[in-house]
């Protein structure tokens, strides 16, 4: 026998949500973050450009209204030029904005300015710093902001009143710093915030398949033999609520087939066990017994085996309706069904001298013909067994769109009051002789597993009366 290959053991759902969940947030922190430091950097660098076209427009108004103030070269200790404004109390930044950007303060005193003649000689100037001298190209960037070729400085120009150039600026680098800074903080925050959030995640989510961990925990208690397991429904989320339900009613569905099935093995093992012990109690005495006596014990051990056989006959039938394959289940036409039966069951009628009415013409059901000659074989030895001498079977055929309807009817005594309860169990026999109790149970699960049912009722002025129900169907279908 070829070996089973082992199971393969797939990754846990905790792991698969906290791996692809983790993914997820991974990649969309970082890229909320490049996003959130790009849009940060150029608040910064705009903040930088609105403060430099602003001082380059207060060095423009005084160049022209206030020309004598621009006599003084050098004039770094009169402060004529951009005169430093203290930012307001209220519009201060808050000190973690100022932990995380601590330039920002720097850009309201590092600003520098100039004033040049066209043919570049210094007029005046603030805090010039080191190595920045008059460029001719600046005449090509009047009116604009530019970054100077090494990155040091930020600056802005424009044209003045008296034939000059004003350039004001900024070193570049406080901001540089802010940069660092903020990319520092982003940094930071990511490998601080991101595996304490997917911890909470994995807590959380832990949290929520609980009750699945509860269930599985059921599952081996009912493994173990603990069958009145149940899910406390009173415990699960409202997500897990239908799920425990219908699990619970699984549960009990398997329980009361389990107790189904137990109670069958019992009868089973009762109705083989009397005629085993009856053949057993011959077999010890027939060393004892004349050529008679055994003669006719090998007769009523003949008559025992054919009893057991037959309710392994009969239990093998009924093992086949609880597998029953639909495809089995084909059109047929109700008529050779219902003579090959009438035929099986015709020497013990005539013996009684009871007529059975023929099968009926031209109707056609759903199913399995094995199974279906069964059912008719049974319900018409029991209306052969339960008829009056003389009397007579009838079959009825009937029906509509929804299905067709077969009842066999006979006269006879009927079922007793006490019997009724108890019809379609396995294992109770209403015969006067004694029965192994399996045909009209056998019956209606056949009926069942096609589709139909199997229903009993009084016929007026005595006797039974069974009806088969069977789904419709076509010759055709």
């Amino acid at each position: 026998m070829a070996e089973r290959p082992p199971p393969t053991t797939k990754p846990s759902l905790r792991r698969r949500f906290a791996t692809w969940f983790g993914l997820l947030f991974v990649v969309g922190a970082v890229a909320l973050r490049v996003l959130h430091y790009q849009g940060t950097v150029d608040v910064l660098v705009r903040d930088v450009d609105v403060q430099l076209w602003s001082r380059l427009a207060a060095v423009k108004a005084q160049e022209r209204f206030a020309p004598d103030t621009l006599l003084h070269v050098h004039a770094r200790t009169a402060n004529t030029l951009l005169p430093d404004v203290p930012a307001s109390p209220a519009r201060r930044p808050r000190p973690l904005f100022e932990f995380i950007f601590p330039a920002i303060d720097a850009w309201t005193t590092g600003w520098f300015a100039g004033v040049w003649h066209d043919d570049g000689t210094l007029v005046d100037d603030l805090d010039l710093p080191p190595g920045l001298a008059w460029d001719a190209r600046w005449r090509d960037r009047l009116d604009t902001i530019w970054t100077t070729p090494d990155g040091r400085f930020r600056l802005a120009a424009t044209a003045g009143a008296h034939q000059t150039t004003l350039v004001v600026g900024t070193p570049l680098a406080g901001l540089a710093s802010a940069e660092r800074r903020a990319a520092l903080f982003q940094v930071a925050t990511f490998f601080l915030w991101v595996p304490l959030l997917l911890g909470i995640a994995w807590f959380l989510f832990a949290r929520l398949l609980e009750p699945l961990g509860r269930i599985t925990d059921m599952a081996r208690r009912i493994r173990a033999g603990t069958f009145d397991e149940r899910v406390d429904v009173s415990r699960t989320d409202a997500e897990f609520h239908e799920m425990a339900g219908a699990l619970n009613e699984m549960l009990d569905r398997l329980d009361a087939i389990r107790q189904s099935q137990a109670r069958f093995n019992a009868d089973v093992a009762h109705q083989l066990l009397n005629p085993v012990h009856a053949i057993l109690l011959e077999t010890e005495a027939a060393p004892r017994r004349s050529a008679e006596q055994a003669a006719e014990a090998l007769a009523r051990i003949e008559g025992l085996a054919r009893r057991v056989g037959a309710i392994c006959d009969v239990l093998l039938t009924y093992s086949r309706t609880g597998g029953l394959d639909p495809a089995r289940l084909r059109p047929i036409d109700l008529e050779p069904v219902v003579a090959a039966a009438i035929d099986r069951v015709a020497a013990r009628a005539n013996d009684r001298g009871i007529a059975i009415d023929p099968p009926p013409v031209g109707v056609v059901v759903r199913g399995d013909a094995a199974l279906v000659e069964e059912v008719f074989v049974n319900l018409l030895a029991n209306a052969v067994e339960h008829s009056s001498a003389s009397g007579r079977i009838e079959i009825v055929a009937s029906g509509d769109g929804a299905g067709r309807r077969i009842a066999i009817v006979d006269h006879g005594a009927g079922v007793a009051a006490a019997d009724m309860p108890f019809l379609f169990e396995r294992f109770h026999s209403g015969k006067p002789e004694g029965g192994h109790g399996i045909g009209l149970a056998l019956s209606r699960r056949i009926l069942l597993s096609h589709g139909g049912d199997l229903a009993h009722a009084a016929t007026p002025g005595g006797g039974a009366t069974f009806t088969l129900r069977f789904p419709a169907a076509t010759s055709g279908s």
